[in-house]
């Protein structure tokens, strides 16, 4: 058989559903998605906002003649699933996902030839997603890499918006998938293959559409593009699907991804629908971003072994630490993989409190007092941090009322933030005295975060009884502007604070 009869053409389909489940407005959803996705004969199928939550995943767990890989984050927003029809020889090697719901990584043999899928929803909320996304594919993307979904901004305003104003611009977004594609050399398949055609995939208005959701295939391989087009979907959302064929070829060699070496095999697809879950994507961050580690006192060969290997690595520390945390297992101290996993729940703590970087900021004020904390060896109340991440979940999960121009929190934590709360009442150290207390090491990640959060609550309670209250993460201070702290403001208001969180704090009073 020649190689030419060997080829053979995959559709494949990207579509922003806004949620797939039945609605009143839309009582018959579901099977219209599956409909026209059997009218468009689609072969894999990106989805985005699916809107499945842990109280209703069970809608994608048995799809009849398709394979579903979908991640599990709120039954409201965000979340994605990829979709292999059952007819398409197909093997699972291994796959990863956004905690917060935002993308699914596949890698997978399609007809025996190794793809990496991607399927991204570019929430207006998130960020860093693409920049962390991008630095997990550079490590781990193998074979034909297609990356699909909805970037919720457009290449270009005068090709890919269509509205009533004489002026456009480039929202924010724009730079972030400009960095993600040339990173990746990455390129538009529209923009290749009907470069002089203009086409909408989303209707927002009856006087605004644009064209924001895309396939993009590396430069090297724009060749296996057969075509691709706009198709008409009623009843399901406000967007359209987009179809992409793609050339492919029957292999018989077996190959592998670096980031499955050491999977054992058969490769199995286990499901897994925590959510919240450690990534791979941020397992690889955090073990590049570890340099200098001769403080903490651990073996520098297996260090730089770690480092070396770190792509086949994020698989099987993924599988680890969330068994850790299911099983609520602290696991051995005083090890790289200890320090990798705290510094991953660092980070996640941090970003809940990330402050906003807009707006203007009053300088110049009067008179004021810096609160820090004291030097030496920190306990916490139990009770206290236990409160304050209760607090950061319902800041979040609270239903907000749409007000023009409101705009999300960027850095604002997702409702799975509770996997925090449940594991480090066993990852902090006991005290031997109290089992209220939970003892901060020294130089531990946790512990630069947790003293974050706790200036956060500090300037909540300074804002909300008191007066002007600003907070500097990196010099671990808070400033409390006038009027000038009294003896009964520290009687009443910093022991209290003392009280609650078990930490020791003193202030600085500082002349007018």
């Amino acid at each position: 058989m020649t190689m030419q009869a060997e080829q053979k053409s995959l559709f494949f389909v990207t579509w922003n559903t806004n949620g797939i489940r039945d609605t009143r407005m839309l009582p018959q959803k579901f099977s219209n998605i599956f409909k026209s996705l059997s009218d468009l004969q689609a072969d894999i199928v990106f989805i985005q906002e699916t809107h499945v939550g842990t109280d209703c995943y069970n809608i994608l767990e048995d799809v009849p003649g398709w394979k579903v890989f979908f991640t599990v984050h709120n039954s409201r927003s965000k979340g994605v699933a990829i979709l292999i029809r059952d007819k398409v020889p197909f093997e699972y090697i291994c796959h990863d996902e956004d905690y917060s719901g935002g993308y699914i990584v596949l890698f997978c043999h399609l007809y025996g030839e190794l793809y990496t899928l991607v399927n991204m929803y570019n929430h207006k909320a998130d960020r860093d997603i693409l920049n962390s996304l991008k630095d997990y594919l550079m490590e781990t993307a193998e074979g034909v890499l297609v990356v699909g979904g909805d970037f919720n901004t457009v290449l270009h305003p005068s090709f890919d918006r269509r509205s009533l104003s004489s002026h456009a611009r480039h929202s924010p977004f724009r730079a972030f998938l400009e960095d993600f594609t040339v990173s990746l050399n990455l390129r538009d398949t529209w923009s290749y293959k009907r470069s002089t055609d203009e086409v909408i995939t989303r209707r927002q208005k009856e006087q605004t559409a644009s064209r924001i959701d895309m396939f993009f295939l590396p430069e090297h391989k724009l060749g296996l593009v057969c075509n691709i087009d706009v198709a008409e979907a009623q009843g399901v959302s406000d967007h359209y699907p987009l179809v992409l064929e793609l050339t492919v070829q029957h292999r018989t060699e077996t190959i592998l991804p670096n980031v499955a070496l050491r999977l054992p095999k058969p490769f199995k697809y286990t499901p897994d629908r925590t959510p919240g879950k450690i990534s791979g994507a941020e397992i690889l961050s955090t073990i590049k971003s570890l340099t200098d580690l001769e403080e903490h006192s651990l073996d520098m060969e297996h260090v730089k072994s770690y480092k070396e290997q770190r792509c086949q690595l994020t698989e099987t520390l993924k599988y680890k630490y969330n068994s850790m945390i299911e099983n609520k297992e602290v696991g051995e101290r005083n090890t790289f993989e200890h320090l990798i996993f705290s510094q991953i729940l660092a980070k996640r703590l941090n970003a809940s409190i990330s402050p906003s970087f807009k707006g203007k900021i009053v300088t110049n004020l009067d008179t004021f007092s810096t609160v820090k904390f004291e030097t030496g060896p920190q306990t916490i109340k139990w009770s206290f941090l236990e409160r304050k991440l209760k607090k950061l979940q319902t800041r979040v999960k609270k239903p907000q009322p749409r007000v023009k121009k409101t705009k999300r929190r960027p850095s604002a934590p997702p409702p799975e933030f509770s996997i925090l709360e449940r594991f480090l009442d066993c990852l902090l150290p006991k005290d031997q005295i109290s089992s209220e207390l939970r003892l901060l090491e020294p130089g531990s990640p946790l512990t630069n975060a947790i003293f974050n959060l706790a200036l956060n609550e500090l300037e909540a309670i300074v804002v909300r009884n008191l007066c002007k209250g600003t907070v500097c993460y990196q010099r671990q201070v808070l400033r409390v502007h006038t009027p000038p702290i009294t003896s009964d403001f520290v009687d009443i208001f910093i022991n209290n604070f003392k009280e609650q969180s078990g930490l020791k704090i003193r202030i600085l009073q500082h002349p007018d």
